[in-house]
């Protein structure tokens, strides 16, 4: 069949396009013992039963509590840096999701799974987590972040070859911060009734919505989802940092105060954002993200499209720190 764009086949008559598209049978899931890859499975084998699983993981222990989480799921060790592990963990995939950290070379990722996927040939339908500015020019990222290779420049490499490759693809963008990401602020909150955060605007959604948004994509038979780019947030929290503090005072019942000193973010977090970003100056590109992005903070705005897909009001700020208030109390 002639196509006319990734994933759409050619009008019969102007103005004609296809609605619908066949439901995969089997899906892959990069990065399926993650804060939102393992949400997706779980939905998935909730809400479609006879969907075959395929749950992709770099880590051999993650592997074994995948099994046991997933026995009746494929769980297959691959890594989107390692080409020669790829052709066994897409092998007759029809839907397959993709999340990578940051910071993280898409230029080589993104390549060598899109090699993958053209070498296999069974793809109808992959949806890829990005998270940047709409319609934003990488050209304008500050050079350090762009060698950084973080969120800030990495988002746009892995669109343009994704673009670029024809496969059919839905971009699901991160408008916003997860709200796990206030889980490192329980130090401060339990020990001082203070958070530790730069002063930002910011919307925010639970990684565990965002699964459930990507295995509703993955499993829709409306092929308008095809090649479309969906900015998503909870469409209920665009807070400041004093405003956060704020919830959290309410739900806790005690005072929290703000506390905004950028060097006060780096020197209570350096240490650990080393660990896991691989790179002594993580804190101090945290901070420069953050710098940009409120820079540039005039396109933040909330929508509807995350309760749509779900069908249900996301989770929002207040609803989460109610359910993870033990975290944050002096004897939890």
């Amino acid at each position: 069949m002639t196509r006319i764009g990734p994933g759409l086949p050619a009008p019969q008559r102007y103005g004609e396009y296809p609605r619908t598209k066949e439901r995969p049978r089997s899906v892959t899931i990069f990065g399926a013992a993650g804060h939102i890859g393992r949400p997706l499975a779980e939905h998935l084998r909730f809400a479609a039963p006879d969907v075959a699983l395929r749950l992709i993981t770099t880590s051999s222990d993650r592997a074994v509590g995948l099994s046991v989480a997933f026995p009746e799921s494929e769980v297959v060790i691959a890594d989107l840096m390692d080409a020669a592990t790829l052709s066994v963990a897409v092998e007759g995939s029809q839907g397959v999701f993709v999340v990578t950290p940051s910071p993280f070379d898409e230029s080589v990722a993104m390549a060598n799974l899109i090699a993958a996927l053209r070498a296999d040939g069974s793809l109808t339908h992959l949806v890829r987590v990005v998270g940047y500015e709409p319609e934003s020019r990488p050209e304008r990222v500050p050079q350090s972040l762009r060698e950084y290779q973080g969120t800030a420049q990495q988002h746009y490499v892995a669109k343009r070859l994704l673009d670029e490759s024809g496969l059919p693809v839905t971009y699901l963008n991160i408008g916003a911060t997860y709200l796990d990401n206030l889980l490192p602020l329980a130090r401060t909150v339990k020990s001082d009734r203070v958070i530790v955060l730069p002063q930002r605007i910011i919307p925010f959604i639970d990684p565990r919505d965002v699964g459930e948004i990507a295995a509703n994509l993955l499993t829709s038979t409306d092929a308008r989802h095809l090649d479309q780019f969906y900015t998503v947030n909870n469409g209920n929290d665009l807070l400041t940092t004093e405003e956060l503090a704020e919830i959290f005072s309410d739900v806790l019942k005690t005072k929290i105060t703000a506390y905004t000193r950028p060097e006060a973010f780096v020197e209570l977090n350096r240490d650990q954002l080393a660990r896991r970003r691989g790179r002594p100056d993580a804190a101090e590109r945290v901070l420069e993200f953050i710098a940009y992005e409120q820079g540039n903070g005039a396109f933040l705005s909330l929508n509807d499209f995350a309760r749509r897909m779900l069908g249900r009001e996301p989770t929002t700020v207040r609803g989460w720190v109610m359910e993870h208030r033990h975290h944050f109390l002096p004897h939890g």
